[in-house]
């Protein structure tokens, strides 16, 4: 079943924040990119807010002496962003980005008199495009995608992109110096980047799990005169930086959401790694790497609007001197090549913040006319019982064909117009049916199909005698025929897979599943096994004549016989070890004949009945009590067949 119906479904019955945009403006939560499609011609817009809040240590250089000082970086970004579902597999996402990068310094001994409080610099960023295509691999749950993307610089601020010490000396850089060692001193991440994220998504309710995994390239430009102090902090060497750096980076992003009706709660990781970096302290720290963890909960309403309230914080340490383009071995005296400067140029739009927060709006439309959900079900014309196997097509159309569910269920995703519907299953005779499709409606079409027709013939015999019987053969239901005298049967079924059950009286019943051919011939045949069972009949001591209790057995033996003409049995005629052989032979005998007489006083038939004494030659247990003794004088019956008279 084309799986975008499950979106459509959705968004018809359930608030809409399931195909709401991200940071690049594509379908997902905040950082993480949702590998599920948008639906065809939705378009949403969204204003993103986050703010960082670093509190950095750091070694301040004052006329007064080295103090050390927490100084507090606010780094605040805005995204406005719009995204548009293309296609069911195409989705296109576009975003601006407004930057704010501030420094706020301890206040330590007369520090701010000479540096004051803070500095910093913002304006818009870059400006980012993105594709998205996404298929899910014939599966209720889940979905993959591959997004590349591609970002600018469009930076409208100061003079340049950097944030500068425009207060005085602050140890950190001096007057007029840009400030690299903060998180964050840029305003973009360079003049041109590109990448791509490979996506997934997995509906495992009740929550959905995603995961991107991306490369990219990041390419920033250094400009500034880079200078060496004295104690008394006056320049004694300059050097001027002209560079460009090239910064590969891979990225693992993992987000998990729990929808709750018209609430939405979600948590994402990200993972970043700049390849070029190779910081590592030995003691396993790294600084070219950030881990962040970003909690968030969206709060959606039925008219398209939407909003997040999210936290973040950044599991890894910043260290300021591997962010300060090599400035701290410049102002030791050493002489840098650009490889060495670019091994300390700052991260490509920032090391994360220590912590943030932010608050999102976002609000999605329709842009065209909404698909509407065709569903219904498919079922056997004769039964009722649903078809499991039956395919609903769309014939001169693009819509796809989709398999009824194992409850006979279909549902499509279907846009206005007119279409003819074709609904077929094996062993059927196929229905369609010509439907105007409104705009954005669920319709219901439901189809029985009659089916096609089939023969199956056999015999029925006894399986002692091989004889025929007088059998009859049933299908589920009412269907059901009857053998001739010759043990033969023909009916007619459903083509498919059918049950048929054989039964004969005093005979146990056999089932068999037939594959019955549609306007052909099957073969079934079955041997019935015989079922009856008479209770003896037992004799006083050295007697013969019946005894009351045995006229009691005698005479339900004679109903069944009378009633069942045509089942021959045999009485046999059982002694204990008292007295000879031959005695006993005789007694046997003339029990086994007051059987036979009183059942044909009763209206047995002579020929059904026949008659031996075995004395005591089968004993049906020792005769070594009286006890025992006395279940051996008996009278036994054995069903010889029951042949079709």
């Amino acid at each position: 079943m084309k799986k975008s119906v499950l979106f459509a479904v959705i968004l018809m019955t359930a608030a809409s924040a399931f195909a709401l945009p991200s940071y690049s403006g594509l379908r997902g939560l905040n950082r993480v990119v949702d590998a599920r499609p948008s639906e065809t011609g939705y378009l949403s817009l969204g204003l993103f807010t986050f703010m960082g809040i670093s509190p950095d240590e750091r070694t301040a250089q004052l006329s007064t002496g080295t103090e050390e000082v927490t100084d507090t970086e606010y780094n605040g970004t805005g995204y406005l962003t719009i995204g548009y579902g293309a296609s069911s597999h195409f989705e296109l996402g576009a975003n601006i980005s407004y930057v704010m990068n501030q420094l706020r310094r301890e206040d330590a001994g007369n520090r701010l008199d000479i540096t004051g409080d803070w500095d910093g610099d913002d304006g818009f960023s870059e400006a980012g495009l993105s594709l998205k295509y996404t298929f899910n691999p014939e599966s209720e749950n889940m979905w993959f995608g591959v997004m590349p993307w591609l970002k600018g610089s469009i930076y409208q601020g100061g003079d340049n992109s950097f944030v500068y010490n425009g207060d005085g000396w602050d140890g950190i850089w001096q007057l007029d110096e840009p400030m690299f060692q903060m998180r964050r001193p840029m305003i973009n991440a360079g003049s041109m980047s590109f990448g791509g994220e490979i996506l997934a998504s997995f509906d495992v309710k009740p929550v959905v799990l995603h995961a991107n995994l991306g490369y990219a390239m990041y390419s920033q430009n250094f400009t500034f005169t880079d200078r060496r102090f004295d104690a008394g902090g006056n320049v004694i060497a300059t050097e001027e930086v002209d560079m460009d750096v090239d910064d590969p980076a891979i990225s693992v992003k993992a987000g998990i959401e729990y929808p709750m009706g018209s609430t939405t709660l979600f948590t994402e990781v990200e993972w970043r790694r700049f390849l070029d970096r190779e910081f590592e302290e030995g003691d396993g720290e790294r600084f070219d790497e950030y881990i962040q963890i970003a909690p968030g909960a969206r709060f959606s309403f039925d008219n398209g609007f939407a909003f997040d309230v999210t936290g973040s914080i950044c599991l890894s340490d910043f260290d300021p001197e591997y962010n300060d383009l090599g400035h701290r071995y410049f102002q030791a005296g050493q002489t840098l090549t650009e490889e060495e400067r670019a091994r300390y140029a700052p991260f490509p739009g920032g090391y994360a913040p220590k912590y943030g927060f932010g608050v999102d709006v976002m609000y999605t439309a329709d842009l065209n006319a909404h698909p509407s959900i065709l569903s219904g079900t498919v079922t056997d014309a004769v039964t009722g019982e649903t078809i499991n196997n039956a395919q609903v097509s769309f014939p001169g159309s693009e819509v796809e064909s989709v398999q009824c569910t194992s409850n006979g269920a279909y549902s499509v995703q279907i846009n206005k117009g007119s279409y003819n519907v074709l609904a077929e299953a094996d062993g059927y005779v196929a229905a369609s049916e010509a439907i105007e499709v409104p705009s954005g409606e669920n319709i219901t079409r439901n189809f029985e199909l009659m089916p096609m027709m089939g023969t199956v013939t056999g015999t029925v015999t006894d399986s002692g005698t091989g004889l025929p019987l007088q059998a009859t053969i049933a299908e589920t239901g009412s269907n059901s025929t009857a053998t001739d005298v010759e043990g033969n049967y023909s009916i007619q079924c459903a083509a498919g897979n059918t049950t048929l059950l054989a039964s004969a009286d005093g005979y146990g019943n056999q089932s068999a599943t037939v594959a019955v051919p549609a306007g052909d011939v099957a073969v079934q045949d079955y041997q019935l096994n015989l079922q009856l069972n008479f209770e003896n009949v037992y004799f006083d001591y050295d007697r013969y004549d019946l005894r009351s209790d045995a006229k009691t057995v005698l005479n339900e033996v004679a109903r069944t016989l009378i009633s069942n003409p045509g089942i021959a049995i045999m009485i046999t005629g059982n002694t204990d070890s008292d007295g000879t052989p031959d005695y006993n032979a005789g007694l046997a005998e003339n029990r086994a004949m007051a059987v036979r007489n009183y059942l044909i006083s009763q209206g047995v038939s002579e020929s059904s009945l026949s008659t031996v004494g075995y004395g005591e030659e089968k004993p049906a247990v020792p005769n070594n009590t009286d006890e025992n003794k006395a279940l051996n004088r008996r009278a036994e019956f054995i069903i010889l067949g029951v042949p079709i008279q």
